[in-house]
């Protein structure tokens, strides 16, 4: 079962808190967008605090430079989660994963725009990096990009940490990013750019949450289910079937074997007489020692 996360990316205070409103009931975590706390700064993080206690919220700070400093007052504001640039220099995480650590929290850190996501994921992932976002952006997703090659590789490296996947993920593709390993779905425009922002939301979750067999999956173990029924319906008909006079014939095979078992616990006492001899034969040499050192 994934977590899921909408993203609030409106620039509009009273817009953001509207929605926030709508869709809190309905998600694990709000995000606070990277354009949107920029332009509302921490103020928009204390007011969502107090307003939705029973949600997480996410800054999307993608911190470049100063992690711990820059992270510090969002933490101590409310946030759950602030996020950090995987380009950023290892320094730069590390700060932001130690005061997430200090409060309590959690780190992301972002993989947009990182050559080598695996290197990246792995050394992170030492530091103690909380969770991995797969994110593919705006201007990517124009271009046709979508994160589905980058969660199969996250999810397969088994580092430990969540992973969060981001960029263009809506009701259509929510299945099949959680049963490639996503452990929080990110949606922003398949939910706010909605007619009914709270259904959209509570449609993804429902499907997020679902498990295989609700959501459709249990369609392609079914052969496999099948031919495990037919093998072992098989094998109680071959068993049930065999002739009674079988299994007697295997009592005496057992009977038999039992007195050739005990056949060499009765010469026992023979191997044991020589034993007895061994003190006799040993006191001349005792007298002997004697003798040599004189």
């Amino acid at each position: 079962m994934a977590q899921t996360q909408m993203a609030l990316d409106s620039l509009d205070f009273d817009a953001t808190v509207a929605l926030a409103t709508k869709v809190a009931p309905h998600v694990d975590i709000l995000e606070i967008g990277t354009p949107c706390i920029k332009h509302n700064g921490i103020e928009l993080l204390k007011t969502l605090r107090a307003k939705f206690p029973n949600n997480k919220i996410l800054v999307d700070l993608k911190t470049m430079d100063a992690g711990f400093y820059e992270a510090e007052p969002f933490y101590k504001a409310g946030a759950d989660i602030c996020t950090v640039l995987g380009t950023a220099d290892i320094g730069t995480i590390k700060g932001v994963i130690d005061v997430a650590n200090k409060y309590g929290k959690m780190a992301q850190v972002d993989l947009i725009n990182v050559a080598d996501k695996k290197a990246r994921t792995l050394e992170v992932a030492k530091l103690g990096a909380h969770i991995i976002g797969v994110h593919t952006g705006l201007d990517q997703q124009a271009a046709g990009q979508t994160p589905f090659a980058d969660l199969a590789l996250i999810t397969g490296l088994n580092t430990g940490a969540k992973v969060s996947v981001a960029g263009g993920v809506k009701a259509a593709t929510v299945r099949q990013v959680v049963d490639a390993g996503a452990d929080i779905v990110v949606a922003g425009a398949a939910i706010y750019g909605a007619a009914d922002p709270a259904a959209s939301a509570a449609e993804i979750t429902g499907l997020a949450r679902a498990n295989s067999a609700s959501a459709g999956g249990m369609g392609k173990y079914l052969p496999w289910a099948l031919i495990a029924g037919a093998v072992l319906l098989g094998l109680y008909l071959l068993t049930g079937n065999k002739p009674a006079e079988e299994k007697p014939a295997e009592t005496p095979a057992v009977e038999e074997a039992m007195p050739a078992a005990e056949t060499p616990m009765e010469a026992a006492p023979e191997e044991v007489a020589p034993i007895e001899a061994a003190p006799v034969e040993s006191a001349p040499a005792a007298d002997a020692a004697p003798t040599a050192k004189e």
